[in-house]
């Protein structure tokens, strides 16, 4: 999702999901969408201090749900919108963000569905606070977190601040679509979001 997102602390518009327009037989994915002054404040994410950074996450397991998934690198778009996995069976984290066991919130996003089937989050709403979540970094060692909250929110109120945070405890976040599917939009209205801390 973004790393543009809560650097500056400007309240930034997320949508997260899949869209109903075809795509190799599939749904394409709803893109992130960010106002001038968002996009402003994306770029700002871009520019801040260096950080100690942890190797990159290449996985991530979800027991409790059956996910144990690919995840790859997400950037930005041409118009500055956040990029989503192309394949429904992977997850992204957002790049410019920071790493899973880093200081503030690592954000993955994942797909809800598509014209096949079930994505690779379809079950996120079944995790319950406690549960656990595991994300292999590239260097083979695994950071683990622990659930501690949920929710579902209209994409027009999407909680940036809450979650793209570049300080505090090292933490997760996980986003996908939630609620009906409105096929003249071709759009989920909702967002779910599971909200994880970090195992010591």
């Amino acid at each position: 999702m973004s790393a543009l997102a809560v650097v500056s602390l400007a309240a930034l518009v997320a949508v997260v999901g899949a869209s109903l327009a075809a795509r190799e037989g599939q749904k394409s994915a709803e893109p992130i969408v960010l106002s001038e002054p968002k996009r402003r404040a994306a770029a700002d994410a871009a520019r801040t201090p260096a950080r100690r950074q942890m190797p990159i996450p290449v996985r991530i397991s979800i027991p409790r749900i059956g996910v144990d998934a690919r995840v790859v690198a997400l950037g930005l778009n041409r118009d500055r919108t956040v990029e989503v996995p192309k394949n429904f069976a992977d997850t992204g984290w957002f790049r410019p963000g920071p790493e899973p066991g880093e200081r503030g919130a690592a954000v993955i996003l994942g797909h809800l569905d598509s014209r096949r089937g079930p994505a690779v989050f379809f079950r996120l709403h079944l995790l319950r606070a406690g549960d656990l979540i595991k994300v292999r970094l590239r260097d083979g060692s695994t950071v683990r977190f622990v659930a501690k909250a949920m929710e579902r929110v209209k994409k027009n109120r999407f909680p940036t601040k809450r979650v793209y945070v570049h300080s505090g405890p090292p933490s997760l976040r996980l986003v996908t679509c939630a609620g009906p599917l409105n096929r003249s939009t071709g759009h989920h209205a909702d967002n779910y979001i599971v909200y994880a801390s970090m195992l010591r």
